[in-house]
Parts: structure tokens; sequence; C-alpha cells
């Protein structure tokens, strides 16, 4: 018969001590040090085996456990050729800087490259990047973007839409002022200014050691948003230099971003097991909502992979395409345009990360705010001028902005990872 307080425990098991801290003291102390030696003795956990099948061991813990509710997919059971993919995309997901760098070069100076690729096309490319997110997500967490983690969602809200197009603004005008400069710059620029947060942001925020459920919830919210605050921003901003019609604008937002988003989450609920594959090579993954930080380095490996290869493709061929067909227009740009872009996106980078930190926000918040409010959807905002412009120099800043703070947006984050010191945050 055990003792009165203390309940039989099957040595190797469950906590010890915990049951060892109920024995009622009154009892007498004495007892307790007799139970010492079965502390001592307590063999430690066997580790596992599955080391080189790190992904698999983890696909059959959680298949004996309920689903998450990112999707439902729980563990997928990945073959070797899967994880030499993820590889491949993890590498190509690293250098997204240079891919974005090599498709304005050849653009520019081969442009025959791109031309197949269209106005229809960098559309409906768009519309899949947009529904890759959606293949994420859930209605439910759709809901909870505005509910979890409120005051930074709301704080990154408020720089989102704030610093980019308020400096877009000053810039635009003084853009205008310039002699022999053609207006459509100037309202490129300030169109740039007014786009949601580019789905480039995550891939970014990641490779900097981000908050990653706060930028991906950061990035949706921004994105949901934009159907009324990019018609409503742009009016402001460029509805005085030319005629914009805000129903249009309106429409193609919805077009471009609400119905792919929405799309994307209805397959991913009602087919979470087909959805799961998919995800391998889609903007993101299960695991980036928080699910990575706890999983081995191979279900990292898989996390990076699978925000890396169809947009940075999708991107590619985007940039690339609105530089073959726009040469002349980015040609006569000149300097001052290329430098109204990179100090457009170097602000927003920069009072993204001084602002946070001045409210006395952590530096991984910081470097996540940084991110999303310095980067763009630049791909969405070209698509707009295209559409909603006559002028075909619009599209040139959209361009610009592309390579600028995909660049810069990459740099900032390799020297962030670099910088960091262990265990710091």
């Amino acid at each position: 018969m055990a003792p009165q307080g203390i309940k039989l425990i099957k040595r190797g098991s469950a906590p010890l001590a915990a049951a060892i801290t109920r024995y009622p003291r009154a009892r007498g102390e004495a007892r307790l040090s007799a139970l010492s030696p079965a502390l001592s003795r307590t063999p430690a956990p066997r580790r596992s085996r599955c080391r080189t099948r790190a992904v698999a061991c983890g696909a059959s813990a959680s298949a004996s456990s309920p689903a998450p509710s990112g999707g439902g997919a729980g563990g997928v059971v990945l073959s070797p050729l899967e994880l030499q993919l993820a590889a491949f995309c993890a590498g190509f997901t690293r250098l997204f800087p240079l891919w974005v760098l090599l498709a304005a070069f050849t653009g520019f100076h081969m442009p025959e490259l791109y031309l197949w690729f269209d106005n229809t096309c960098i559309t409906f490319g768009l519309m899949f990047v947009m529904a890759g997110m959606g293949l994420t997500l859930t209605f439910g967490e759709i809901a909870a973007v505005f509910t979890k983690q409120p005051q930074l969602l709301l704080l990154g809200m408020v720089l989102q839409y704030t610093i980019l197009p308020a400096f877009g603004y000053v810039i635009s005008r003084y853009l205008m002022a310039q002699p022999g400069l053609a207006p459509g710059l100037a309202v490129g620029v300030a169109l740039v200014s007014c786009m949601p947060g580019g789905t480039a942001s995550n891939i970014v925020a990641f490779i900097a050691k981000g908050d990653m459920p706060l930028s991906i919830m950061m990035t949706t919210a921004s994105t949901i948003m934009a159907i009324f605050t990019t018609p409503i921003l742009t009016t402001l901003l460029v509805g005085t230099l030319v005629p914009v019609d805000p129903r249009a604008m309106f429409m193609s937002v919805l077009q471009l971003v609400l119905a792919p988003v929405v799309a994307g989450t209805a397959l991913n609920q009602l087919f979470p097991a087909a959805v799961s594959r998919v995800k391998l090579y889609t903007p993101f993954m299960a695991t980036v909502r928080g699910e990575a930080a706890a999983a081995p380095w191979r279900g990292r490996l898989v996390a990076v992979a699978g925000r890396g290869l169809v947009p940075n493709v999708v991107v590619f061929l985007i940039v690339g395409s609105m530089i073959a067909t726009n040469v002349a227009v980015v040609a006569s740009s000149g300097l001052v345009i290329v430098g109204a872009v990179f100090l457009l996106h170097s602000t927003g980078f920069g009072l993204g990360y001084g602002l946070s930190k001045a409210m006395g926000l952590s530096n991984k918040i910081a470097r996540t705010n940084s991110i999303e409010v310095g980067m763009q959807s630049s791909a969405l905002a070209a698509v707009l001028a295209k559409v909603h412009f006559a002028d075909p120099v619009v599209v040139a800043p959209c361009v610009l902005s592309a390579c600028t703070h995909a660049t810069v947006g990459s740099l900032l984050a390799g020297y962030w990872a670099a910088t960091l010191k262990e265990g710091e945050e």
C-alpha cells in the first residue's frame, strides 16, 4: 500500500517529482529522502532512432494525434526524391535576389525570352500565387487574423498603409516638379506605395528569422484590406494627376487577390490530403504557422522550399516580362526614378524597424515590421498599372520596385541572420 499522498508510479514514466511534491510534509519528510535513489535511477528517455527519417517520424507521430488546424494535413511522409526537391527549392529560395536581378538583366538585354509571357499570363500567374497563399489557410484562420495578436497586427497595418503612402505622395510630387520627367513615372511611384505586402516578404522574413506567424498574418490582412485601401489610396494620391476609376480598380483587386485566396482556402478545407503535398511547391507551407520552430531540420528545410519555388518562378517571369516589354521606358527612366524607388523602399525598411524599436518591441518583431513595410506587391502594382493607366511609363517604377525591394530586403535579411547571436531574437 502506497503512503497517503503518493501515487504508485512506474519507474521511467511520468514525472516522479510531481508526485513527490504532493506528498504531505506533515507525515514526515524523511520518507522523501527514501525516494531520491529512485529519481537517480530513473532511466533517461531513449533517443529516437529516426535521425535520417526525421520528417517521416514526425509524420507518423502526428498521424496518431488530431490533425492541426492549418489545413488538416497533419504529417506527410516524404520520399527521398521529395526531400531532394525540397533541398533544391530551399537553395533556390535563398538566391531570390539573384533571380530577380537576373530576370531584370535578361529582360533588358534579351527581351525575346519573355515576350510569350504576356498580360494574360501575368494576371493568371499572380492569381496562382495568391491561390497558393490560400492553400495554407482555413476560413477560421482568416477570421483569426484579426483576433490573434490584434495589437501587433493593428500596428503592422498602420505602418503598412501610412509610411509608404505618405512618402510615396511626397516623392511623386517631387518627381512631378522635375522638368522633362514623364508624369507617368510619378504615378507609378505613388501606385507602388499603395500596394499591400508582397508575397516575397514572407520568404525574406523567414531568412531574417522574423516572427513568421505575424508576417503571414500581416501579409494576409494587408492583402484583404487592399480591396478597399488600394483604390482609396490610389485615388487620393494620383487621382488629381490622372483619372482613376475606383470601382474598376476595386474589381481588379477583388479578382486578383480575394477570389484566388478564397478559392485556395476552400480547396485546402475540402481536400486537405491532396493539398498537403501541393504545399511543398506553393508560396507557403503549414509548418510556417508555428510548426517549423519545433520541427526537425528537415521539416524546416521543406518549409523554406515550399515558400520558394512557385512564387520565385512567377515573380521571375513577371519582372522579366515587364522589363522586356518596356525596354525603352526603363532605359529612359534614368537615375532619378531609380533613386526615387530606392528611397521609397529604404524609407519603409528603416522606419518600419526604427518605429517598432522606439515603441519598445523586440528585435524579432521590429525585423518583421521592417520587412512587411518595406516590401510591397510590385507585381500587383504592375498589373494594375497595365490595366488602368494608358501611359506605359507608369509600369516602369513597378518593375524597378520589384528588383529594388527584393534585393534590399534579402540583403537586410542576410545581414540580420548572420549577425544574430545564439539564443537572441
